[in-house]
This record gives C-alpha cells, sequence and structure tokens, in this order.
C-alpha cells in the first residue's frame, strides 16, 4: 500500500493534492483520473487480485492450448469429429469472453460518470438522490453478475460435453484394459473434485449473500477484497453511520467466510498445480503426446483447463453480486431510519461542509481510481482475449499433422507451463494475504 498524504497548497475548487510515495499528482471530484495515474496504477493491482481477470484470460489461453493438442493428438481416431466441434464451440465462447470484458469496461465507465453525478448531488445537499443514484449502481453491478453468470454456465456446458467425449475417447481401441482402467480413474477423481468446488461455491455464495445483507452497513470489514469499500464509502457519506449492535456475530462471520474462500482457493490451487505438472512432463516428454494413452490424457487436461475458467468467472459472480445485494439493502427500512437519525444530528450546510473536507475527497478519489482502474484492467485484457480468439482460430483453420503436433509439442507445453506458472504464484500471494486476515481475525476475537 502506498503512503499517501494530503498536500496543503492546492486551492482549485473540486481537486485535491496529492503525495502518492513522494510523487506529487493533482485529482478531481469532478472528472475520473488518468489511467496512468498512482492511484489508478494502484488499485490495478488490488483488482487484479480480487476480479482475477488476468487469470480468466490466462485460462482461456490454457484451455485453447489443450484442446488444440488434443485434437491433433487424436486425429484419425473415432472421436476426432467431436473433439473438432469442441474446438469451435470454444471459438465462440472465446468470442463471448471478448464480449463480456468490453461490457465490464463499459459498466466501470459508467459508474465511475453515476459517482461523479452523485458527489454532485451531495454538495447540492440533494442526499436523497444521491442513494438512488448508488441504487442505479447496483443495478449495473447485477447486470455485470449476470454477465459472468452466463458466460459461466455456457463453460460449463462446454466441459460437460468434452466429459462424454473424455469418456469416449477411454474406451478406444487402441488403449490397454490398464491404460483404461488408469484413465478411468483418473476421470472419476476430477470428476468428485468439481462436485466438491461446487459445494464450496454455493457455500461461498450462500455466506457472501447473509454477510451483504444482515452486515451491509460493516461489510467492508470483510478479508482484502470485493470491491464494497467503494460502494460503502458513498453510502457513508450519504449520512449512514449505523452501529452494529451485532459485532461479535459479525466478526465470526466474517472468520466463517474466510475459512471457506481458503478452502475454496486450495481447491483451484491444486488443480492449476496438476495441470503445471502435466505440462512439465509433456516438456520432458517432448514427443509423449502422439502416445494414445498421453492423447486422451491431454483431452482430459483440457477439460480441467475449462474447470479453471468455471472457478475464475464465479469468483466474478461473487465480487458484482455482493456489490449488488448491498445496493438492493439501501432500500431497507433500517437504511432508511438510520441516514434520517444521522441527517437529524446535522445541518445541511454541516454536512456539504463534510462532503467538501479533503479527506472526503480523498476517499471519493480513492473510489473513481478503482473504477478506471477495472476499465483500464478491462481493455488490456481484452486485447488478450482477442489474441486467444484469433490463436483459436488459426488452430481449428490450422488442421495440421500429427507429425507437425508432435513437432510443436514442446513450444505448447512450455507456453502452458509458463502461464501456470504465473497464476499459481499469483494464486498463492493472494492465498497468504487471506490466511494473514485469518489470523488477524482471530486475534481480533481473542482466539488465539
Amino acid at each position: 500500500m502506498s503512503e499517501i498524504t494530503i498536500v496543503n497548497n492546492n486551492s482549485t475548487p473540486g481537486a485535491i493534492a496529492l503525495s502518492i510515495n513522494g510523487k506529487q499528482e493533482i485529482y478531481s471530484v469532478q472528472k475520473p483520473p488518468a489511467s496512468d495515474s498512482q492511484l489508478v496504477l494502484e488499485s490495478r493491482q488490488d483488482i487484479l487480485g480480487k476480479l482475477s481477470i488476468d487469470s480468466l484470460v490466462l485460462n482461456f489461453q490454457n484451455a485453447a492450448d489443450f484442446m488444440f493438442l488434443a485434437f491433433n493428438a487424436l486425429a484419425g481416431t473415432e472421436v476426432w469429429s467431436k473433439v473438432s466441434g469442441l474446438q469451435k464451440s470454444l471459438l465462440d465462447i472465446s468470442g463471448d469472453c471478448m464480449n463480456t470484458l468490453d461490457i465490464f469496461g463499459l459498466r466501470a465507465q459508467e459508474v465511475a460518470k453515476t459517482f461523479i453525478k452523485i458527489y454532485g448531488l451531495l454538495l447540492q445537499g440533494k442526499d436523497k438522490l444521491a442513494i438512488i443514484q448508488l441504487k442505479y449502481c447496483g443495478k449495473i453491478a447485477g447486470d455485470m453478475a449476470n454477465e459472468s453468470e452466463k458466460l459461466a454456465k455456457r463453460i460449463a456446458e462446454l466441459g460437460s460435453q468434452s466429459q462424454l467425449v473424455n469418456e469416449e475417447a477411454i474406451n478406444l481401441k487402441t488403449l490397454t484394459e490398464k491404460e483404461k482402467s488408469h484413465l478411468t480413474q483418473k476421470l472419476h477423481e476430477f470428476e468428485a473434485k468439481q462436485a466438491a468446488a461446487e459445494v464450496r461455491r454455493k457455500e461461498l455464495a450462500a455466506q457472501l449473500d447473509r454477510l451483504t445483507k444482515e452486515y451491509f452497513v460493516s461489510v467492508s470489514k470483510l478479508q482484502d477484497g470485493w470491491f464494497i469499500g467503494a460502494v460503502k464509502a458513498v453510502a457513508n457519506a450519504c449520512g449512514i453511520r449505523v452501529r452494529d449492535p451485532k459485532e461479535e456475530a459479525l466478526r465470526e462471520t466474517h472468520a466463517t467466510y474466510n475459512r471457506e474462500s481458503q478452502k475454496y482457493n486450495q481447491l483451484i490451487l491444486d488443480n492449476l498445480n496438476e495441470l503445471k505438472q502435466y505440462a512439465a512432463e509433456i516438456l520432458r516428454a517432448q514427443s509423449g503426446v502422439s502416445e494414445a494413452a498421453r492423447s486422451v490424457e491431454t483431452f482430459h487436461y483440457a477439460i480441467r483447463a475449462l474447470s479453471a475458467i468455471v472457478s475464475t468467472l464465479t469468483d466474478a459472480t461473487l465480487f458484482w453480486r455482493s456489490i449488488e445485494t448491498y445496493c438492493r439493502q439501501l432500500e431497507s427500512s433500517s437504511f432508511s431510519n438510520a441516514v434520517h437519525d444521522y441527517q437529524g444530528e446535522f445541518s445541511p450546510e454541516e454536512l456539504i461542509q463534510q462532503y467538501s473536507s479533503q479527506e472526503f475527497m480523498l476517499l471519493f478519489v480513492k473510489t473513481l481510481s478503482q473504477w478506471v482502474a477495472l476499465d483500464s484492467v478491462c481493455r488490456e485484457y481484452l486485447v488478450a482475449a482477442k489474441n486467444t480468439y484469433n490463436k483459436v482460430s488459426n488452430n481449428i483453420m490450422a488442421s495440421p499433422s500429427i507429425a507437425k503436433a508432435k513437432e510443436q509439442t514442446p513450444v505448447l507445453a512450455k507456453q502452458i507451463f509458463d502461464a501456470i506458472d504465473k497464476q499459481t504464484q499469483a494464486l498463492e500471494v493472494a492465498d497468504e494475504k487471506d490466511k494473514r486476515w485469518g489470523n488477524y481475525v482471530a486475534i481480533f476475537n481473542g482466539k488465539s
């Protein structure tokens, strides 16, 4: 986290001078900050750790590479045409991924503009209108959650179709009974892990939904993630200072959610490590993909790469759904009463003075920076998603021979290994942060 201090040498209305790690920059509450500003650059890393857009794109690349290997390795077999059809489906879904990232970026721009409008309403003393605009941000978040769910559903369906083809591939005549038994066992083990992951996803969704609904006024105390602070900041500015009477229950709910999240992250990490290990085996074997058993196994790992995309999109859906749920809670009677009680303590002039303070302006430009960073990240990885789409398209058109596929196996294996290695490192760092938060919660509760 950067060291940020307010520099008291700026008199421009609506602007605030900040010193960030010794570098001075001017920010405005009337327009979004530049994409290369220090606050935005810092927010980029924060967002990538929470929304995992980089992992989403890398997982698509992994799936494309594994599917391409499987397509060539299984050429001439009874399932070849079906694998070809799956690769074409992956091309279509890669296009959907591009559209989703484009929507994320456009919606992020829309939210940033809405927040600027909210600030203007606050300065005019129109708090209720500001709340309405905040609810609109919730609708945008809901749309983004729906887009994530829709894409995840398509990937999951492709994964299910691939599972059926994989079962057929295991029964190819070129495989020995021992090889069939080994591959069947791996398939069943993976299916069990998928079922466990689905249970964990549902548990996480239920935890987050309950946390957001029951304790929405304190939800930013959740583990360092979910981006809720960006919405909560404006809610606080509108006069919400609710004292949560269930503080101990809130802490315990946070701790429980954190434990569930760590378990889920470990499932994702385990899957990535196994993908990386297999890529390393292919790299060492050089031409091992041409073997019958290895050919089927490559297809198996293509399916596992698809499952990693679903995991990433599920995480994104939780991210957006939590913001949507939080904003919807603004309609509750308890929230309305809290606003009324707080605003009764201060005159309209005093509230406007608070909104005009440098402390609040700092909080506000930080919020704007997060949404600008999200747009910037989406734009950057949209280019990478287009590259993946083009790669799958070129793979389909190229349709190389088995000999050619065998020749380029080490290159593809190295690409897969490097991409997955980058993902595992990022996830391990994020997991370590989660564990540190869990330790903090335990200490805070007097349990360690």
